[in-house]
């Protein structure tokens, strides 16, 4: 089990995790002190202790997504739809958020990480309330 207290650099080994999680993790790495908004499909989804704060944050669900590396992955997510709502109740509350998008068309774009790409807004920013283009 991976100690998501610590900061991402002190992982060493991604290996016993999924592909999906092994690019999640890398990416969150990039951006240890915000919540990360990794989209799935329809959803912006957050894991780890990002689930918990977002959970917390935005009184949305904390649920689990299977496991990796042989521990529950703690999950919360919002509707790619309205992700906008959750973002600008984010920023009024001082958070930054850094969003990983997909790119191509979802389920094929293969190897992981080539079909990602992430932005970081901080707090206060009004290119947090802007669609991801």
């Amino acid at each position: 089990m991976l100690p998501f207290d610590a900061p991402m650099s002190s992982v060493p080994d991604l290996n016993p995790h999924t592909p999906m999680m092994q690019q999640y993790l890398r990416i969150k790495s990039e951006y240890p002190d915000v919540l990360l908004f990794y989209r799935m499909g329809d959803f912006y989804e957050m894991f780890y202790e990002d689930a918990r704060r977002a959970a917390a944050l935005l009184d949305i669900a904390l649920t689990q997504r299977g496991s990796s590396a042989g521990a529950p992955i703690p999950m919360a997510g919002v509707p790619a739809v309205t992700v906008d709502t959750y973002l600008q109740r984010l920023v009024r509350k001082g958070q930054s958020v850094a969003i990983c998008e997909q790119r191509g068309e979802p389920g094929k774009t293969s190897p992981p990480g080539a079909g990602t790409r992430s932005r970081r807004s901080p707090p206060g920013s009004r290119r947090a309330l802007r669609p991801f283009r």
